[in-house]
């Protein structure tokens, strides 16, 4: 029993220097624990389907009778003037929520506003749900015509441009055989809105309109679009034409990084030279907000971008505006024709953007250097932490009332970190959010060198070599050999020493026997 006792203890001093488990000559004992685990699922994205088409927008127009009918129409230019600054409209004040927070809300199918400097969302009704897009479909065409043409390059006007540019849809008074420049043709597309335009520009980017209709679908994933599918470049109305407001977030922010698109989005009217078969002439723009300074719609700040409108669509138009060192790109789809002289699409967008400027204002969440966290270091000479900054300022765009205090800051960091540790390395991530909505995220680095300790490694090392499985594997087996030859060593003394004893108490017995 003492021989057992003392194996036992040996055992059990083996398996807690090793790690790993000696086998036992005792009876196993039943396992009371039970293991329970939980696991959290976050909810599925919505999915959204609404009805949205494509043609004009002027003013407070009625949609056509043909529910495919492009009809962006012209204004006249008696209409014109940009050097003047209209009053903005009276508006009513938007409730807030019982957090401060100012909210909004547009009457239109979706609508989506973001601050151009920090990505950040301040609205958004829907904006991720099936809408057509009318001719805001014409920023995509835009865009890829920028980057697969050259604007001096001179199309001549097909016949089959012309095929469904019907009566009521928007055109810009081109002619078959007409020859005119790619910049030209923009100019065309993007202030009158013509369809004739769209098609002849797309014939010549993609090789034909079937080809350009797929590299607009290969950009608009590339872009990050995540409801969206192109089956003409103009806008007309089809059942399978559709996008939503966010992906047309996205691919006006992408073709505004062009200046040239920049320009001519921003161009009130344009003296169009002569061609072969037009006399020079001057195109207006749709877009109310900036055609007109002696208008009430008028919008000093804003800078383009597209309109659009169909009788499935409603009244669109995707916008951008700055003021006061900010900027906001909007998109409003499926609004009415409104009560007043414009429609809905131009009083929910001007709406917008002064609701944006008046309620909201860049904070500083964090200064550049300024200590965010600080993170266990293992192995460091002289220090047991690294100190994590942001490189830069971090600037967030929160509603007036609103302070730094009140952002929810997110840190991802690893743990520990193991020296050495670079000065300026990127070592993890903070986020900064208000009321859930996410407002920047910046990396964060360290702020200063902490190098490695010789002494501390080698140690670390020679415990990472005895941690490891195949090392504690071979060390188990030695002692478990050594152990046995310990056991059966002790085994055998025991025997040969009953044997001496047996030998003995046979011997004695012979020299009693004798003595008798």
């Amino acid at each position: 029993m003492k021989c057992k006792k003392q194996l036992a203890a040996l055992l059990l001093s083996i398996t807690l220097l090793t790690g790993v488990a000696v086998p036992s000559f005792a009876e196993p004992q039943p396992d009371d624990s039970a293991a329970t685990t939980t696991q959290t699922t976050d909810p599925a994205t919505q999915a959204g389907t609404a009805d949205t088409t494509d043609t004009g927008d002027a003013g407070t127009q009625e949609p056509a009778e043909e529910p495919s009918a492009d009809t962006d129409t012209n204004p006249t230019a008696d209409n014109t003037g940009t050097t003047d600054t209209a009053q903005p409209q009276e508006q009513a004040e938007d409730p807030e929520e019982d957090t401060g927070t100012p909210v909004l809300h547009v009457d239109a199918k979706s609508s989506i506003l973001v601050n151009a400097e920090t990505g950040e969302v301040i609205h958004a009704e829907k904006e991720k749900e099936k809408a057509y897009p009318a001719s805001t479909t014409k920023i995509m065409t835009a865009l890829l015509v920028l980057e697969k043409c050259g604007l001096d390059d001179v199309v001549t006007m097909q016949e089959a441009d012309f095929s469904d540019v019907n009566n009521g849809a928007s055109n810009a008074g081109l002619k078959t055989g007409e020859q005119i420049t790619v910049e030209n043709l923009l100019y065309c597309l993007l202030l009158p809105s013509g369809n004739e335009a769209a098609n002849a520009l797309a014939r010549v980017a993609g090789g034909s309109i079937d080809e350009f209709v797929q590299m607009m679908n290969d950009r608009a994933k590339e872009l990050g679009c995540v409801n969206t599918h192109f089956v003409n470049p103009n806008g007309l109305h089809d059942d399978d034409h559709y996008t939503c407001a966010y992906d047309l977030f996205l691919i006006a922010q992408q073709a505004m990084q062009n200046p040239t698109f920049t320009t001519i989005v921003n161009t009130a009217q344009k003296r169009l030279p002569a061609t072969n078969m037009n006399e020079e002439r001057i195109i207006y723009t749709t877009n109310h907000l900036i055609l007109s300074s002696y208008s009430s719609i008028y919008y000093d700040n804003c800078y383009g971008i597209k309109t659009g409108h169909t009788s499935q669509a409603g009244y669109c138009l995707v916008s951008y505006a700055k003021s006061s060192g900010y900027t906001y790109y909007s998109v409003v789809l499926g609004a009415d024709a409104g009560s007043g002289e414009y429609a809905g699409s131009f009083t929910e967008t001007k709406r917008m953007f002064e609701w944006a400027f008046d309620h909201f204002h860049m904070k500083t969440a964090t200064q550049a250097g300024a200590a965010v966290t600080e993170c266990p270091v293992r192995l460091g000479r002289g220090t047991d932490h690294v100190t994590l900054v942001t490189s830069d300022d971090i600037s967030v765009l929160l509603p007036s009332e609103a302070d730094i205090s009140d952002l929810d800051v997110t840190i991802s960091a690893e743990e520990s970190y193991e020296a050495p540790i670079a000065q300026g390395q990127t070592l993890g991530t903070v986020t900064y959010s208000y009321q859930g909505m996410e407002c920047a995220t910046a990396d964060l680095i360290a702020l200063s060198e902490v190098q490695r300790s010789p002494i501390l490694y080698a140690m670390d090392r020679i415990a990472a070599f005895f941690r490891l499985s195949a090392v504690r594997i071979i060390i188990a087996i030695i002692v478990i050999l050594f152990i046995l030859y310990l056991f059966f060593s002790f085994i055998a003394g025991r025997n040969r020493r009953k044997r001496r004893r047996k030998k003995q108490r046979r011997a004695q017995n012979r020299q009693n026997h004798n003595r008798r």
